[in-house]
């Protein structure tokens, strides 16, 4: 297996954290899309995209599932086999590196993101994140 090395800023590394969750929801079922619809100015506009987002994408992405309901963080009882290992694979880049951001938190400030990021075997190994010194 190959692997690679990136180096990001900080504010790189939080930005795709923010769109592998949203990818990592979408896959799931919980399409609202929270971290991409966010910048929207107006309240009222974002909340009205993030329903019709969610109302048109839901039925498609887990047609077996009521509305609302949604596959867990490691794609669960999802009936396709490359949609549920995406879901598994994307929650746990996105999880690790806010687990590495949290970890930088004073300890008597509890973050349920400081506990350890849940594994499954359609995962693969954890990615690895290491600070480089400039």
């Amino acid at each position: 297996m190959k692997k690679y090395t990136i180096t990001l800023t900080e504010e790189q590394m939080r930005l795709i954290a923010e769109g592998m969750e949203d990818y990592h929801r979408f896959l799931a079922g919980e399409c609202r899309m929270m971290n991409a619809t966010q910048y929207i100015k107006s309240i009222q506009s974002m909340h009205f995209l993030r329903d019709e987002i969610d109302r048109l994408a839901h039925p498609r992405m887990a047609p077996n599932l009521c509305y609302g309901s949604a596959y867990k963080w490691d794609g669960g009882s999802c009936p396709n086999d490359h949609q549920r290992k995406a879901i598994a694979m994307s929650y746990m880049i996105y999880r690790e590196i806010l687990h590495h951001f949290a970890m930088q938190r004073p300890k008597e400030i509890w973050n349920c993101l400081q506990d350890q990021t849940l594994t499954c075997e359609e995962q693969g190994p954890l990615i690895k994140i290491e600070e480089v010194q400039q």
